[in-house]
């Protein structure tokens, strides 16, 4: 068998942990992506980049490539919300375009380049994307205006991926933890949950490309409209 590889953005303690540890337990080489760079996992490939710098991509993908191989599971885990109406108009700005690019920019660069890898893959390679989301591309929270702007594009470039590469079979899945009554987790997000959808997301057939689950049931779909 083909050396599997698996891209994991975003290595916190809770969903980038538990993803990373899932995968390589199934058999991937797994290249993990902080700020920090750092790892105690000494089977991990680390790589430092900030992904408030969407340029800081590209080089991910180039060493991943070159020391690992093609990946053919990549995972979008980070998040920034930092807009905050207290400060000045043009503070506002900024920490808006900087939120944008770690919730929009830099993924949409992660998808088109993982695309581009999967291309590069036989057919019965995972070939998936996978990108954390949240249930604010449908509500509004108040203080949370950086991270809803960012999730509602980050959900329209997944859609966006799922479509044009439909025909190739490509895999791209916009994750959203529930409650079983469609409610949004919030604080209470479960890391290992979501290392098992993942983990069955990249193994299944191409499902629908808002992949909403629930712990202990996986994917569940639910009737939402934007309030």
């Amino acid at each position: 068998m083909a050396t599997r590889v698996a891209l994991v953005f975003g290595y916190g303690a809770n969903i980038g942990n538990s993803v990373a540890a899932a995968f390589a337990a199934k058999g991937y080489k797994v290249a993990i992506v902080s700020r920090s760079g750092k790892s105690t996992h000494n089977d991990y490939l680390s790589i430092r980049a900030d992904l408030s710098d969407p340029t800081s991509v590209e080089p991910v993908f180039s060493e991943v490539v070159d020391k690992l191989g093609y990946p053919s599971v990549v995972v979008y885990n980070p998040s920034a919300n930092s807009v905050k109406a207290s400060d000045s108009i043009s503070q506002q700005v900024s920490s808006l375009q900087s939120d944008n690019n770690v919730n929009i920019v830099s993924p949409y660069i992660a998808a088109r380049l993982a695309a581009q890898s999967f291309a590069q893959l036989p057919s019965d390679a995972a070939r998936t994307f996978i990108y954390t989301g949240n249930k604010l591309n449908f509500v509004i929270i108040r203080p949370l205006l950086g991270l809803g702007v960012g999730k509602s594009g980050g959900s329209h470039v997944v859609r966006y991926f799922a479509d044009e590469f439909k025909e190739q079979g490509f895999k791209f899945y916009y994750a959203d933890e529930r409650t079983g009554d469609g409610s949004a987790v919030y604080s209470a997000i479960d890391g290992p949950a979501h290392a098992d959808f993942y983990a069955h997301l990249a193994d299944a057939a191409r499902g629908p490309w808002l992949a909403t689950f629930v712990k202990g049931k996986g994917y569940v779909k639910f009737d939402d409209e934007v309030i």
